[in-house]
């Protein structure tokens, strides 16, 4: 029993939260054979040597496998107390009320196939690009679509990034349509988490995934519906060009220290040998200019006004040593995406900050 108790707390500590209004959340649940913990919206179930009903606060559990206990032997008192003898000690607390643990999601799943690490991974890189605002909970987590394939997106309302196929080493073996919103919590266990290939499944409220050793994940979805970011992906551009990755997030960091801390503007000129960049700051009488070299450029001159914050973002996520930017307009959305060669399986979007007229 040791060694599932070994293996079960290093997660069961990342679902419980620290702070909690509940205090059965802050307490591991043994019942019907299992051990489980939840946060309400995560939990993780193990089977577990023992069939009897009670509870143990983490911290207790926590502070008694640091010892590294070679003996461990749990009894079940009167009075809902609970007692420990681990080598040479003996602890006995007061355990509550099983029923008011929460039970584990019990509806029907459908078998999405295997998700490998790669594929968590992946989803999980997509976090930076989720929202904070908890009065748009859809853009606070992950959207995912599989269908063949599995397509993920996620956006804030200024940036927005697509994976179009999330197992393009087709290591996954998935199986099933599904869609849903993974909130950034879960992402965040499961990228700490599994080790390998897991299997998953789907219902219609919670996501499943299997992490081996008997141990079960489950992860409440985010219901309400995703936006329809398809519809604002341009997919004709007047205008594109390719610049050297190294060079052009130089040119955004050292540019950023002088930008308008509202609005963190930079005005970008892409001319057909360089692009330029003018900041300005009237509150700080601040002015800096500098340029990139082009590597290739399509269309005619244009000055698109961007964050350089959110630009910033978007370059760190990219791999590849070559960015493509394509436009349409100065005051419509820009993609980026890495150059391998390849059609680009990753875009980023960004939206644009109008400019104002120069004879303004």
């Amino acid at each position: 029993m040791i060694q599932q108790l070994i293996r079960f707390l290093p997660i069961a500590e990342k679902v419980i939260a620290r702070k909690t209004t509940l205090p059965i959340l802050t307490h591991v649940c043994v019942r019907d054979g299992h051990i489980s913990a939840t946060d309400l919206e995560n939990t993780v179930r193990m089977k577990i040597d023992d069939t009897r009903y009670y509870t143990i606060p983490i911290n207790i559990l926590k502070t008694v496998l640091k010892t590294k206990p070679k003996h461990l032997e749990i009894d079940v008192l009167e009075d809902e107390k609970v007692q420990i003898q681990y080598d040479s000690r003996k602890l006995t607390f007061k355990s509550r009320d099983v029923e008011e643990f929460p039970t584990t999601p019990a509806s029907k799943f459908k078998s999405l196939g295997g998700w490998s690490l790669d594929m968590i991974r992946k989803l999980y890189s997509q976090l930076p690009y989720t929202s904070n605002d908890e009065l748009k909970p859809a853009l606070t987590g992950v959207y995912f679509e599989q269908n063949g394939t599995l397509k993920s997106c996620a956006t804030d309302g200024h940036l927005l990034r697509v994976i179009n196929n999330v197992n393009l080493d087709g290591k996954s073996k998935l199986k099933n349509k599904a869609t849903g919103i993974i909130p950034k919590k879960a992402l965040q266990i499961l990228a700490r988490t599994v080790k390998g290939q897991v299997k998953a499944a789907v219902s219609k409220t919670h996501l499943r995934i299997m992490l081996g050793h008997e141990l079960e994940f489950y992860v409440r979805l985010i219901t309400e519906k995703y936006p329809d970011f398809d519809s604002v992906i341009p997919r004709e551009f007047q205008g594109s060009v390719s610049l050297e990755k190294a060079k052009f997030s130089e040119l955004v960091k050292d540019g950023k220290p002088f930008v308008n801390r509202e609005t963190k503007l930079g005005a970008f000129a892409i001319g057909e040998s360089s692009v330029n960049v003018s900041i300005e700051d009237p509150e700080k009488d601040y002015t800096w200019d500098s340029k990139v070299p082009v590597i290739e450029r399509q269309g005619e001159d244009i000055e698109i006004g961007l964050n350089l914050s959110l630009l910033e973002q978007i370059l760190k996520s990219i791999d590849e040593q070559e960015v493509k930017w394509e436009y349409v307009s100065p005051i419509s959305a820009s993609i980026l995406t890495g150059v391998n060669g390849q059609e680009a399986n990753t875009l980023q979007l960004i939206m644009p900050i109008r400019l104002e007229k120069k004879d303004e």
